[in-house]
């Protein structure tokens, strides 16, 4: 039986996490514009503190912890199983590996009307985290027993798709689709001029300094030290003034503040921990800086374009299809921290700083809304 994408579906989205993340906020996004076109949707998580829980439930979507451990623990399964057996969807949607994965061995004796699909989110092979582990035959073989029920894969970008096509040999290129994540603007629209010289007087951000910022993770992935090494030396050689501001936590924060030291850095370098208040604390900054070592995405990206702010990131993986290279923002060779440098002082210019941040906004309205990602995921249901 094959779902009408114009009816009413009842549709269950399974996720790893619903903690504050790239994939997590894309689905909070995609939920909310689900339920604006009148589909009832559940959402299932493995693990994790549930940040997302309480907005769903204001959405009147269902949530089911799965209450994970430890991979390879069957009691999720059971609970997924049940929430199945309860909620009764037309389409079961996973994303990220492990929920891949789950969402698959759930639907072992399910109905074959029930339609499946996968987003993947990383250019990296199936087991592929932050910690950089490789993939893995284990890997591949859990790849394509996922791939081979899923009735459509999205790939977030055209370096995802590019990937999975590349990792899933024998996999139809038509069974893949592109579709880019969105963003609402209205939150960055509605910030107020002093709401952002409050948060910039909080965090001792003077009128007359540069700020550069970023919205990342501590970990490896980030390579926040390349942008600390960097912030060093376009601090030590630029006449004006200037602040580095990064908003995040994680397990590498002891180590960036030790460099932060080393550096002879620490006194302008604000750590803010972690934030709700993105869209304020965007506006705050005057260049978004991203030093990733690989991006699925980078939702980060289009939020700093939302807010009207120069970009500057490594050249790596989907961030090219993000940010136009001397339109929207700079893009350097990862890992360069000269050529880091050298681009934030371009950036000094407000001239320049302002072209390229009007120029990202308007991008974000033309490639990036949200609108155009629902009706595109809803397609492929059907």
């Amino acid at each position: 039986m094959q779902v009408q994408s114009g009816s009413k579906m009842l549709i269950l989205h399974i996720i790893t996490t619903i903690d504050r993340g790239g994939a997590e906020n894309h689905l909070a996004e995609l939920v909310s514009g689900q339920i604006a076109k009148g589909h009832a949707v559940a959402v299932a998580y493995l693990k994790g503190d549930g940040y997302w829980a309480e907005y769903y439930r204001k959405l009147s979507v269902e949530v089911f912890p799965l209450g994970l451990k430890r991979y390879g623990d069957i009691k999720p399964l059971l609970l997924l199983r049940k929430a199945i057996s309860v909620f009764r969807p037309d389409v079961v949607h996973a994303h990220m590996p492990p929920a891949e994965l789950y969402g698959r061995l759930s639907l072992i004796g399910a109905s074959s009307s029930i339609v499946f699909i996968i987003s993947k989110h990383l250019d990296g092979g199936f087991f592929h985290g932050s910690e950089g582990q490789t993939e893995s035959l284990l890997g591949a073989a859990s790849a394509r027993l996922v791939a081979r029920r899923a009735k459509h894969v999205i790939a977030v970008s055209q370096a995802v798709k590019n990937f999975v096509t590349s990792e899933l040999v024998g996999l139809p290129t038509d069974k893949v689709t592109v579709v880019r994540h969105g963003i609402g603007t209205d939150a960055y629209e509605g910030v107020s001029a002093g709401a952002v010289a409050d948060i910039r007087r909080r965090f001792g951000i003077t009128d007359d300094e540069i700020t550069i910022g970023t919205v990342a993770r501590l970990v490896p992935q980030k390579s926040l030290h390349i942008l600390l090494a960097a912030f060093s030396r376009f601090h030590a050689r630029v006449a004006c003034k200037s602040k580095l501001l990064i908003i995040g936590t994680g397990p590498l924060e002891a180590d960036l503040r030790k460099l932060a030291d080393d550096l002879g850095i620490s006194e302008s370098v604000v750590w803010a921990g972690f934030r709700e208040d993105i869209p304020v604390l965007m506006k705050a900054m005057d260049i978004f800086a991203l030093t990733s070592e690989y991006e699925g995405f980078g939702v980060v990206l289009i939020e700093a374009m939302a807010a009207e702010k120069p970009v500057i990131a490594s050249r790596i993986s989907a961030i090219p299809e993000v940010v136009e290279d001397g339109v929207s923002g700079i893009l350097y060779p990862y890992g360069d921290v000269s050529a880091l440098a050298d681009g934030l002082e371009r950036l000094v210019d407000a001239s320049v700083r302002k072209r390229y941040g009007e120029a990202g906004k308007a991008r974000v309205y033309e490639c990036f809304s949200p609108g155009r990602m629902v009706a595109q995921t809803l397609s492929l249901y059907g």
